[in-house]
Formats: structure tokens, sequence, C-alpha cells
């Protein structure tokens, strides 16, 4: 099986990693509140939505939010904070490479900040091209490799062999997110180039693309106030974005593929639900679920369905 990050192997608190990190929260938000302005549906997944994070943005959207992730234990530690500000959201844990969607159900898909902690990119997009539905959106967020601060440490450094577009594993740099100090962690920078073919393998087509965090440079933060920041970063969203100059890059695009394609209106969280290994019906009671074929089992902990495989 493809490596995953476990948050929850050494207590990782991701919610405390933001706290210091106010101007790169709000420079993304800025690019989705502009994707989901004319974004709604009934089925939508937040993969790797960890404490909720931008449920504000997409939550009066669609009539199932799904806060999707590994972390069992930081869904269970938000749970009531969540459901008491956006009490219709649904929490799963679950892992990217094994959705426990039916194919053609989902109306939305977003994925933010979680590509670069999947060593096996190709498998997840594929499980999300599996279960979008025609037309359907994906909105995916990636750290970008060709930033203008690499670029300029590889040419001066003579690292000319980076600007393939191979995946590049991020040196640690002290940054050991979600690990303890003697471990490494997945953490990949992507060529654009690469994850356009990737997306274009899998039927997304890419309607807008906008790069984001601009300014993510301790001398930056030093230099200006968050408000300043965020006024220049908008500036620079709206006439740079073509470049593919800031570390972080968010696409929003459309699944086109018929082939498969089954109409069918899904009227209930339930009816969407699947086994995450074989893809089968499960057999759902209040507090418990088993798969039809394998007759693999599942629970639900605190509340929360534990669909981790």
């Amino acid at each position: 099986m493809a490596h995953i990050s476990d948050y929850d192997k050494f207590e990782y608190n991701y919610e405390k990693y933001w706290e210091n990190r106010k101007y790169e929260d709000k420079a993304e938000k800025i690019v989705l509140e502009n994707y989901y302005k004319h974004i709604k549906g009934r089925f939508f997944i937040d993969i790797g939505g960890s404490f909720g994070r931008h449920l504000d943005i997409y939550y009066d959207k669609f009539t199932y939010p799904i806060i999707l992730d590994y972390s069992l234990k930081t869904l269970q530690r938000k749970k009531k904070d969540i459901l008491n500000k956006y009490p219709n959201t649904i929490l799963i844990a679950a892992d990217a490479y094994n959705l426990p969607f039916k194919k053609n159900t989902i109306d939305t898909t977003m994925m933010i900040r979680v590509l670069h902690h999947l060593e096996d990119q190709t498998k997840a997009l594929k499980e999300i091209e599996r279960i979008s539905k025609r037309n359907s959106h994906f909105i995916l967020e990636y750290a970008n490799k060709m930033h203008i601060k690499a670029i300029l440490k590889w040419i001066i450094t003579f690292q000319f062999h980076n600007f393939s577009t191979k995946p590049y594993q991020q040196p640690n740099q002290n940054n050991f997110e979600g690990t303890k100090n003697e471990e490494t962690t997945v953490f990949l920078n992507y060529h654009p180039k690469h994850i356009r073919e990737q997306l274009n393998d899998l039927n997304f087509q890419i309607k807008q693309k906008t790069n984001c965090s601009f300014l993510r440079m301790n001398l930056c933060k030093k230099l200006f106030s968050i408000p300043i920041m965020l006024k220049i970063e908008k500036v620079l969203q709206k006439t740079l974005s073509w470049a593919n100059l800031a570390p972080s890059i968010i696409i929003k695009s459309v699944q086109n593929n018929d082939k498969g394609y089954i109409k069918k209106k899904n009227e209930k969280f339930e009816d969407i639900l699947c086994c995450p290994i074989c893809k089968s019906n499960l057999d759902l009671e209040k507090n418990s679920a088993k798969c039809q074929e394998c007759n693999k089992s599942f629970k639900k902990a605190k509340g929360i369905w534990d669909l981790r495989t």
C-alpha cells in the first residue's frame, strides 16, 4: 500500500500548525471564495479537510458537506465544535486511496494541502475520477516545484536536474509535519505540467488556475502586516497566475468523462456509501457496517464512521 501520512501516530495537532500561518490561510480563502461563487450541489467531499478550516466557504453550497480525513482523532476532537456551527456536516475517517463512495456520485470534490503528502498521487486522483459525476467539479491544490525561490536556488547551485517534470521530494529542513524528528515524511512538490497531464489523462478539464501565497517568506512577514500582504496577494493572483511562480497552485477543473456514466439520483448520504476496499454495497446498522461481498466490517468511533482500510 502507498504511504499515508498518519497524523494520529504522534498525536499531531494540525490546527496548531495553522495558528502562525494566517496569511497562507487567508490567501487560500481568496482563491476558494472566487471558485465557489457559481458552484453548488448535493454531495461534496473535502478530502483531508481535517478540522474544517474551509467549511465556512463551502458549507452552504451543498446538501451533504462531507469532511473526509485519515486522522480519526482530529475528527473526534473537533466533532463538537464543527457540528455546533455547521450541523449538517458529515465526518468520515478514510484514506484518499480507498474512498468509500460509489461510482459517479459526487458533485464536487476538494483536496487542499493533501497531494504533497501522497506517495502515489496517480492512485488518489483515479479514485477521485471514479466517484465524480459527469460535469462535477474538482478543486485541487498542489505544492509547486517551479516557484521563483526554488528556480533561483537551483540555478545558483547548478541543480538543473530538478527542472524535470518529476515530483520533487522536499527536504525536511526541520519541518517534520506529523512526524517525530527522527522520521521523514512524504512531502512532494509538483511540476505544473505534470499535474496538468495527470488531470487530462483522467478527463478533468482545467477551467481556472490560480497561484497562491506569493509572499510566503519570513522576510515579507517581518516587513508587512497581514492586511497589507493580502492586498498585494490579491493583485498578484490576478496578474501573475499565468506564470506559475507561487509556491502553491489551486486548480478548478470539471469532469468530462462519459464512459460508464450512470445517471442515478441518490437522495441520502447512505445511498452513496460503499465498501472502501471492494466498492460493493454495505449493510448499514446504526453504529456498524458490513460489506456484502468481502465481509469487511466497519464501525462508528464516537459517532464518526471509521472507514479506513
